[in-house]
């Protein structure tokens, strides 16, 4: 085809050459352009534990941002998806396969200055993690030790070994992630309580209850409140029995009630 007077090369091969002209000339041309940032997948990983909600995080053995705390993550490999990279990172620090629909997109940040290696943007995401993997966690070949701090979803505040944490002890911005985390579980409790995979399943109705009061900023809930609130994501699974006291029910969550 013969090329018309007057155009550019970019109007030339973006209204007249085909698509896949198109495309080379962008690739050597027109993308080199654009700058082009990293791209991680950090996880704020929470777990029930002994009716306490913990938060599974990092210690950071080198630089940047040596020895503070850092969500669970990685950078996002090149033929991956950022829930593929959450999959992959669960799996290298406890050994876990763990469902996509115990992963939940949060919030993307893509503040060019939030990390001091150049622009790297995090695609954040909510990881319910069950409460036996936290036993499986152990420290990463580069010397990245496991740490399991405490959250207190009412006062919106952390803390290790009796110790208020504050931003200070957190990389980059993984303290702001994680109060955001927060909101947004207790700002979708009523129609969207994807919280509820932290429960280990089977569960009685005790331990479900008990669960959304750690975690309501509203008043708390009657063990026989629970069904009427939240009976439409759960179903019988059978009934636990304990020598000299009477039988419970036990749940499961209904499939696919508590996705994205």
């Amino acid at each position: 085809m013969t090329r018309p007077v007057g155009l550019s090369d970019k109007e030339y091969f973006e209204r007249v050459a085909t698509e896949a002209e198109f495309l080379d000339w962008y690739k050597q041309q027109d993308a080199p352009r654009f700058e082009k940032p990293s791209v991680t997948a950090d996880m704020v990983v929470y777990s029930f534990v002994d009716g306490q909600i913990k938060l599974l995080l990092i210690r950071r053995a080198a630089h940047p941002c040596q020895h503070k705390l850092s969500l669970v993550g990685g950078f996002i490999g090149r033929d991956e998806d950022a829930y593929q990279t959450c999959q992959r990172q669960i799996k290298k620090e406890a050994g876990l396969d763990l469902p996509r629909h115990h992963i939940e997109q949060l919030l993307t940040i893509s503040d060019p200055n939030r990390d001091p290696r150049g622009w790297v943007m995090t695609i954040a995401h909510l990881v319910y993690l069950p409460s036996q993997a936290l036993d499986l966690v152990q420290a990463g070949e580069d010397g990245r030790e496991p740490i399991v701090i405490d959250v207190d979803f009412k006062k919106a505040q952390c803390s290790y070994q009796g110790q208020l944490l504050t931003a200070e002890d957190f990389a980059f911005d993984h303290y702001e992630i994680v109060m955001t985390s927060i909101k947004r579980i207790q700002g979708r409790m009523k129609w969207n309580p994807t919280f509820l995979n932290l429960l280990q399943t089977p569960f009685t109705i005790y331990a479900a209850t008990d669960l959304v009061n750690l975690i309501s900023p509203d008043k708390k809930i009657l063990h026989n409140n629970f069904l009427s609130k939240y009976g439409e994501y759960v179903e019988e699974a059978g009934v636990e029995r304990v020598p000299k006291k009477k039988p419970k029910k036990t749940y499961r969550l209904k499939a696919k009630q508590t996705g994205n």
